[in-house]
C-alpha cells in the first residue's frame, strides 16, 4: 500500500512540475518592460536559448544575441501589417528547467495585455505552444539517451547470457571428459590386471627356460 502512495505522489509531482506556464508580468530584459514569463519546466538555458532562437526565427525578424536575445523587425500575419521587436532572454532555474522573459515592443510602447488584449493572447497561445514544443524536444533528447542506456544495459545483459552459457558448456565437456577418463581408468586398471598376470605368466616361462639351459651339461 505504501509502495502504490509512493507512485502516486511520484506521479502528481511530475505531472504537476511538467505545466508549461505562461505569466503576464513585468520583466527585466534591457530594461524593465510589460511582458511574458515563459516557465519551461526541463531543459537547461542552453537548451531553451535553443528551441526559443528556432521559434523566434519563425517570426521573420533578425535575430541577434548578445547580453539578451533580440529580434528586430517581427512580423506575424495574426498580429497585423506593423512590425514589432522582440527583447527576451533565459534563466536557468535551480532544480531544473529555465524561465524564458519575452517582452514585445510594438513601436513605441510595449505589449501589454490591458492595452492590447487581442494582440497580447496571440503572443501569449504562441509562447505556450514554444514551451510545449521546447519541454517535449529536451525531453526526447532525454528519451534518446535513456534508449541508449537501456540498450547498452540489454547488450550488457546478453553479454552475461552468452558468457553463463560458455561455462555452462565447459562444464559439460568437462563433465563428459571426466566421465570419459573415469571409464578409460576402469579400462586401463583391467588391462594392468590382465599384463600382471601375462608378466607372471612370463616370468615363469623366463625361469622354466633358465631351468632348461641349466639342465645341458
Amino acid at each position: 500500500m505504501k509502495t502504490i502512495f509512493t507512485l502516486v505522489i511520484a506521479l502528481l509531482t511530475v505531472t504537476g512540475f511538467s505545466q508549461i506556464k505562461v505569466e503576464d508580468k513585468t520583466v527585466s530584459v534591457d530594461g524593465s518592460h510589460p511582458g511574458f514569463e515563459v516557465t519551461v519546466p526541463y531543459g537547461n538555458m542552453k537548451m531553451i536559448e535553443k528551441e526559443l532562437k528556432d521559434e523566434l526565427k519563425s517570426w521573420k525578424g533578425n535575430y541577434s544575441n548578445k547580453s539578451f536575445i533580440f529580434v528586430d523587425d517581427c512580423k506575424l500575419k495574426e498580429m497585423g501589417k506593423n512590425t514589432f521587436d522582440v527583447y527576451a532572454k533565459v534563466i536557468d532555474i535551480a532544480e531544473g528547467g529555465a524561465v524564458v522573459s519575452v517582452a514585445i515592443d510594438l513601436g513605441g510602447t510595449f505589449l501589454n495585455s490591458s492595452d492590447h488584449g487581442q494582440q497580447f493572447k496571440i503572443i501569449e497561445s504562441r509562447l505556450y505552444k514554444f514551451g510545449v514544443k521546447a519541454a517535449k524536444n529536451v525531453i526526447a533528447q532525454d528519451v534518446k539517451a535513456e534508449e541508449k542506456l537501456l540498450k547498452e544495459r540489454e547488450g550488457e545483459l546478453e553479454n552475461l547470457k552468452k558468457e553463463k552459457e560458455k561455462k555452462e558448456k565447459e562444464i559439460a565437456d568437462y563433465e563428459a571428459k571426466i566421465k570419459k577418463n573415469q571409464e578409460d581408468i576402469k579400462t586401463n586398471e583391467t588391462s594392468q590386471e590382465d599384463k600382471e598376470k601375462e608378466i607372471e605368466a612370463q616370468k615363469e616361462k623366463v625361469a622354466a627356460t633358465i631351468k632348461k639351459k641349466e639342465a645341458i651339461k
